[in-house]
């Protein structure tokens, strides 16, 4: 039957197989671009995800900069950087437009998989128009132009140069000598095709945007342990009697022993150990000013240099006239913190008796000259101390203290707000929260948090283990950037006082 004639019935036969071959070819075609189409919407989800996460870290810098005006520019950078992800996303999905500009809008309609199938879309768009395969037209050249720039930007916001040209990498196929980057990613690719491309591409764009501002937020809280505002703080007595060996104590900030450098008194120079030094003091009869020049470094900071003046007086064993005033100093800074114990400390010149002190308001206990005062309101609080001296005279000192806040706490991962793990670590990390630096004695428990992986919804976690993010860890890959953020804790030594916001913690995975 080969060699002769088909008989109709054999032709029918065939054109069946034909049509069988066909449909099936249609069916494996309809799979293949349904499975881009899930792609495409996962990377849109993705994306959505990402700029809400993106939106949360702007608003927190958003209230710290109004509260701190330090802030403001790094929230300026990173709007900065906003502006510009913004306008590249939209950009992009101005091509977006145009490759489905005959595709149906209305939600639930059938999909076209004519239309998904189509390359004459994306070649219209990248190589028509005087375009050819190997460059593509002007605006595939300036699709390749947007990017690089994007990067530009990225990198100058703090992203590693090495990781943007990772992700977006627009060089040309050195073993396809025939294309470039635009020909080998969209040359008659089906439609569906294109588009996740594309998707894919704004999704970077907005998961860099992430890694960017946690970069910046992350800075500005390691700048804070430093010194922000710095001061000499120098202990002298009031009055010395004669004869008698005094010294006086100098530091440099709050109390910070990591500081070193030298003091500079009257052309001698003495070294600051621990943060401090001890000098002796003359003890002739008479009036004196202890001044001079302190020089110090304190981590990677370029050395500072500031004056001090501070006078006292020497006296006889026998005082004629008793000196006046007084001294009123905080134990722990020269402010008074709202829900603490503050231990303040009063000293009259000459006092020949107990010290009696008031506060303007709080509530003040103890006696002669040592004092815990605790704050019930307002922005400043006064502290009057007076005592009699061996001659009778009642003498008064009064001084107005600052009223803050405990500083914020600060989120942490074995002690630091931002660390880099393996990936087989990261379920055995514990967040914690403490304020660095902070003399007082207070501590926190992690009761909940939220963590965020790039591409994966945010998972709400209770405790203080990040192993019970769960599965949502087994999606973490090298090079992923985690946030801990919403950190949740108890307090203890906070009197009620309301615990502030906690600053998040962000771990990179190697």
């Amino acid at each position: 039957m080969a060699k002769g004639k088909l008989s109709p019935r054999q032709k029918m036969i065939n054109l069946m197989y034909l049509i069988f071959i066909a449909m099936m070819a249609m069916q494996v075609d309809r799979e293949v671009l349904r499975s881009f189409e899930d792609v495409n919407k996962s990377f849109e989800q993705s994306m959505k995800l990402t700029e809400e996460n993106n939106s949360t870290f702007y608003s927190n810098m958003q209230m710290k900069a109004k509260d701190d005006p330090s802030y403001a520019p790094t929230y300026d950078k990173a709007n900065t950087l906003k502006s510009d992800v913004d306008n590249f996303v939209n950009y992009v999905q101005g091509l977006k437009n145009q490759l489905t500009v005959e595709m149906p809008t209305t939600e639930g309609a059938e999909t076209n998989y004519n239309a998904l199938q189509n390359t004459e879309s994306i070649v219209t768009l990248f190589f028509k128009d005087n375009g050819v395969k190997e460059t593509g037209n002007a605006e595939a050249e300036n699709f390749v132009k947007q990017i690089n720039d994007l990067k530009s930007k990225f990198i100058a916001a703090g992203v590693s140069e090495a990781r943007v040209n990772q992700v977006f990498n627009t060089t040309d196929m050195a073993k396809k000598q025939s294309k470039n980057w635009v020909s080998d990613k969209f040359y008659e690719q089906p439609m569906i095709a294109a588009l996740t491309n594309l998707t894919k591409v704004q999704a970077d764009a907005r998961t860099e945007e992430g890694n960017a501002i946690r970069q910046m937020l992350a800075s500005r809280l390691e700048e804070q342990l430093e010194f922000t505002q710095s001061n000499v703080l120098v202990n002298v007595p009031g009055v010395i009697k004669a004869g008698k060996q005094e010294n006086a104590f100098v530091a440099i900030g709050a109390y910070n022993d990591e500081a070193t450098g030298t003091l500079n008194i009257n052309g001698r120079e003495y070294p600051l150990v621990a943060g401090k030094a001890e000098i002796p003091l003359n003890t002739s009869p008479g009036n004196y000013n202890f001044s001079g020049k302190a020089t110090y470094t304190y981590g990677k900071n370029a050395p500072v240099s500031i004056e001090f003046n501070h006078p006292y007086s020497v006296v006889s064993e026998t005082l004629e006239k008793a000196p006046a005033g007084g001294s009123i100093s905080a134990d722990k800074m020269n402010v008074v913190y709202r829900g603490v114990t503050n231990p303040i400390t009063a000293t009259i010149n000459g006092a020949d008796g107990p010290i009696n002190m008031s506060a303007s308001s709080g509530s003040l206990s103890g006696s002669n000259g040592k004092y815990n005062y605790v704050v019930s309101g307002g922005n400043s609080v006064t502290f009057t101390a007076s005592a009699k001296t061996s001659s009778g005279a009642t003498v008064t000192e009064k001084k107005e203290f600052r009223i803050k806040p405990v500083p914020p706490p600060q989120g942490q991962i074995r002690g630091k707000n931002a660390l880099t793990t393996s990936k087989s670590s990261v379920s055995r990390l514990q967040v914690e929260a403490a304020i660095p630096d902070f003399e007082f004695p207070v501590t926190f428990n992690v009761t909940g948090f939220k963590v965020k992986v790039p591409g994966q919804k945010t998972v709400a976690v209770s405790g203080n283990s990040l192993s019970g993010a769960g599965r949502v860890l087994d999606q973490v890959k090298p090079g992923d950037a985690i946030n801990i953020f919403d950190i949740e804790a108890t307090a203890s030594g906070l009197d009620g006082t309301r615990i502030p916001n906690i600053s998040p913690v962000v771990i990179d995975v190697q």
